[in-house]
């Protein structure tokens, strides 16, 4: 009984599959191999962002509210539980840790953009220049 042997084809000739990575938005993936340049990728990359940025606002918002409800909470209970001045302190350290956050994300966010906007004005020059 002859046995016959199965003959491949070059794996090289199939069809890879793309490997796929997250953009940080849930509901989009995009191929490794246009990882290099993300605002190619995702024309709405600034819009996600500084959509992530107002979330991360409201978090602290979320917190600096919760530390108003302990105070007026505390004030219906005598003697109180947490001192006022401790309340203010937490109240105020994440206030400054939100503005912090706030500054540095901005100004690196801003640097981004005059890069951008550099480079723009360069592919424009040459566009200009060939016309």
């Amino acid at each position: 009984m002859a046995v016959h042997k199965a003959i491949r084809s070059n794996p090289l000739a199939q069809p890879q599959r793309q490997q796929m990575k997250h953009t940080g938005h849930p509901d989009q993936q995009i191929p490794d191999q246009q990882i290099k340049d993300p605002q190619a990728t995702d024309p709405q990359l600034k819009s996600h962002l500084l959509e992530t940025l107002r979330h991360l606002n409201r978090g602290f918002g979320v917190a600096l509210a919760a530390f108003d409800r302990l105070q007026w909470q505390d004030r219906l209970h005598k003697p109180g539980i947490f001192p006022q001045e401790c309340l203010h302190d937490y109240r105020n350290r994440t206030e400054e840790l939100r503005s912090l956050a706030n500054r540095d994300l901005l100004q690196l966010f801003a640097g981004r953009e005059d890069q951008e906007a550099a480079r723009f004005v360069r592919l424009r020059g040459r566009k200009g220049a060939q016309r």
